[in-house]
């Protein structure tokens, strides 16, 4: 699993081609990002877009312009609070 810890957080399970992932959403990601496996809550496990290891001890986390969200366990809900 990801080595940068756990939080439990609310998501979305998609099934597509891999053909998608590698062309289109793994290009488009930031590259603070990147896919890794998480464990899902019935201990099944699923590829997911995560923070680089590397960010976590990196100044970009530090200075504030990367945010940890993960206590509220739903991006949805940072963006309600943020609105």
């Amino acid at each position: 699993m990801h080595e940068s810890g756990s939080a439990s957080v609310a998501g979305e399970l998609y099934d597509l081609p891999l053909k998608i992932l590698r062309d289109h959403l793994v290009p488009a990601e930031p590259p603070e990002l990147e896919i890794g496996v998480i464990e899902l809550e019935d201990g099944s496990a699923a590829l997911a877009t995560v923070l680089r290891d590397a960010v976590l001890d990196s100044a970009l986390l530090q200075s504030g312009d990367i945010r940890d969200i993960s206590y509220l366990g739903d991006w949805r809900e940072f963006l309600q609070r943020e609105g």
